[in-house]
């Protein structure tokens, strides 16, 4: 590759990197190029991209940036799946294909600033994707005002029994 092209193309990743809070780093070797398409099919539909990378080229362009955490992994033949939406959607396909693809293997991973492994990556499918935890939590807030509501309430009615009792009390004294 010329010295221009790879300029070019360590600029591109640069950007890409710099735009990027979650990616994960892969081991492609003894795929086929069938399996590769699958895989980028099927991640393309969770805003998710597959891209092999050169190593020499991804710590230049990795500089500067979050995907510099996982620079002692860039040994081997590597591609990174970038990221832009929910995290936990690339990792549900992943682990799906994992299945499938015995080949593929999870290297490492970024979650903000934080290095994830492999085995953290696989747990990451097995939790409810980001709108299901909002709905979740959303849920529990709205339902803690009614909660208080219905405590109050059940202190107020028993004050309110204790006073007759004692009304009818002294009414028939």
């Amino acid at each position: 590759m010329e010295r221009s092209k790879k300029e070019k193309v360590v600029e591109e990743l640069g950007t890409r990197l710099k735009a990027l809070n979650y990616m994960f780093l892969t081991d492609y070797s003894g795929m086929s190029v069938a399996q590769i398409t699958k895989l980028r099919r099927e991640l393309r539909s969770v805003d998710t991209e597959f891209s092999v990378v050169k190593n020499s080229l991804m710590k230049i362009a990795a500089q500067g940036t979050k995907a510099e955490l996982l620079k002692d992994k860039y040994d081997g033949p590597n591609a990174i799946v970038c990221i832009y939406k929910d995290p936990i959607n690339a990792a549900r396909v992943i682990a799906g294909l994992i299945k499938e693809i015995p080949n593929l293997k999870l290297k490492a991973g970024f979650l903000g600033d934080r290095v994830i492994t492999p085995e953290e990556i696989l747990r990451l499918a097995t939790l409810p994707s980001r709108d299901v935890l909002i709905g979740k939590l959303l849920g529990l807030l709205k339902g803690q005002p009614q909660r208080l509501v219905y405590v109050l309430s059940g202190n107020l009615n028993k004050l309110m029994l204790v006073l007759n009792a004692i009304k009818m009390q002294k009414e028939q004294a």
